[in-house]
């Protein structure tokens, strides 16, 4: 295994994407973990020019702390591969499948996983209300995260207006049958999945009010499930991952249905890691404290 503290890291946040408020975040928590135990840490946002820093302060290892597109869509991975920089997380490939929920939906179908019903608009097409299944669905951008651009639509009155909002983050916009029930995340670390994270919003769904400025939401860490169902859950989660191709770490959010069954929603290669952040909620309930987290994603 590397000495890691015998080399430089970087750990990339910012970015050029919406979720950059919440990338700065996450980056200066992981920052701030890794210099107490003593690493050669250094907090970069990664604007033009910055494979020229990395390179002319010997980093030897990125820590990927960048959220949505740029961060988690494979871009900065193809980067750091032609430069030669290791990084923590899955690779440019996996990062981009994982990405667009177009594409990973379908193929967590073909593998056999659960995931709610849905169409996909592309923008400058016909956005049609017939081709819904059922109402109210949820209407999200195919290449976002933290909820951004997301709207849960009642009835058909409102599903343009929420798509031509959610076009703003990406081209394409997938709309899914709302599926009531449990909202759980399931953390992946090492290729072994962490305690099941419930979510108990005060909303109507769990969206980024509810993720980053309603203090009203709870977390049961662990979830309280009989241990069959949580099971199934995490070797739902598990599967995701796998089929999907990532490393090292990743968070699965899946909805357990009234009808007792697990729908993946998303995979997230690079889950948040702020205060508010689920991943390191699921790692406190198995004994890992934020510190030791960075250093063994670092280490994977």
């Amino acid at each position: 295994m590397i000495n890691l503290k015998k080399g430089r890291i970087a750990v990339l946040a910012g970015g050029p994407s919406c979720e950059r408020e919440i990338s700065l975040i996450s980056g200066q928590a992981v920052t701030e973990a890794l210099k107490a135990l003593g690493f050669s840490a250094v907090m970069l946002d990664p604007v033009d020019g910055f494979l020229d820093v990395l390179r002319r302060e010997k980093i030897r290892v990125a820590f990927l702390a960048l959220h949505g597109t740029f961060g988690e869509d494979g871009t900065v991975q193809k980067l750091l591969d032609r430069a030669g920089i290791l990084y923590t997380g899955s690779s440019a490939a996996v990062s981009e499948m994982a990405f667009d929920k177009a594409r990973s939906q379908v193929l967590f179908r073909k593998e056999g996983l659960r995931v709610p019903d849905h169409v996909f608009f592309k923008k400058g097409g016909r956005v049609t209300a017939e081709a819904i299944l059922s109402w109210p669905c949820v209407v999200k951008p195919a290449s976002s995260g933290s909820s951004v651009g997301v709207s849960l639509v009642p009835h058909k009155s409102g599903l343009e207006k929420a798509v031509f909002e959610a076009f703003d983050y990406s081209d394409t916009v997938i709309v899914e049958s709302y599926i009531r029930g449990r909202e759980l995340t399931v953390g992946i670390l090492e290729e072994k999945p962490l305690p099941i994270v419930e979510i108990v919003a005060q909303r109507e769904f769990y969206d980024y009010q509810a993720k980053y400025k309603d203090t009203g939401t709870r977390y049961l860490s662990p979830a309280l499930l009989e241990p069959d169902l949580a099971l199934e859950v995490t070797e739902t989660a598990l599967k995701a991952h796998r089929v999907l191709g990532c490393r090292g770490v990743s968070r699965v959010d899946i909805i357990l249905g009234e009808d007792h069954k697990p729908y993946v929603l998303e995979v997230n290669t690079i889950p948040g890691l702020t205060p508010k952040s689920l991943l390191p909620k699921a790692a406190r309930a198995a004994g890992i404290d934020f510190p030791a987290l960075c250093v063994r994603i670092l280490q994977a």
